[in-house]
């Protein structure tokens, strides 16, 4: 067979993935553990998710850290279009909440406001970890997410789905819809997400 040459299009929206640093996971613990329980930082009411125990977080000390992945998303961005648009490397904190997923809690298809949005997993259970690996099905398993773009279709790739690890942060468009998947462990998932806009 010969080699043909050929070159290929990216399509949709632009999805990153990094880790953090442990000094990030561990100052997001922290400042979880002074909201969680305080009903006056309940946040509830302000978002989509069937869950109980999600709150509103300072931004302060936890965009000193934020800045240098916002920094990043944007240069590969940059070189994910080929060159040529850019994005302004500066963000402007608007949201910030912590979430607190049990056995049952889920995420129904939404998105965000701002331009650029961000969940981050200070921490994912090993039980977490093994029920996704058992799982047997055709989509993402337990306490996966997952995001959604364009119509579908069997030669397009519409659905992103990624079992998130311990320190993973994902950016994107805020709005880009995106799930999480319910899951049957007796555990906590530890989710940080917030809304960015972006400034020159």
């Amino acid at each position: 067979m010969r080699e043909i040459a050929y070159r290929y299009f990216n399509w949709g929206p632009y999805l990153f993935n990094t880790t953090i640093s442990d000094e990030f996971r561990e100052l997001l613990l922290e400042e979880g553990k002074k909201v969680r329980g305080n009903k006056a930082q309940l946040y509830v009411e302000n978002l989509a998710g069937h869950l109980d125990e999600e709150y509103k977080l300072p931004a302060m000390r936890i965009m000193e850290h934020l800045g240098e992945y916002v920094e990043a998303y944007c240069m590969g961005y940059h070189k994910w279009r080929g060159g040529g648009a850019t994005l302004p490397p500066r963000a402007e904190l608007v949201d910030l909440w912590i979430n607190y997923m049990k056995a049952g809690d889920f995420n129904p298809p939404h998105d965000h406001g701002g331009d650029l949005s961000f969940v981050i997993f200070p921490e994912i259970p090993d039980a977490l970890v093994e029920e996704n690996r058992n799982f047997k099905g055709t989509l993402q398993g337990p306490g996966g997410i997952s995001w959604i773009y364009g119509e579908g279709g069997q030669m397009c790739i519409s659905l992103v789905h990624q079992m998130p690890k311990t320190g993973d942060i994902y950016m994107f468009p805020a709005t880009l819809k995106h799930f999480v998947l319910p899951f049957k462990s007796d555990i906590t998932r530890i989710s940080v997400s917030g809304n960015m806009f972006l400034k020159g």
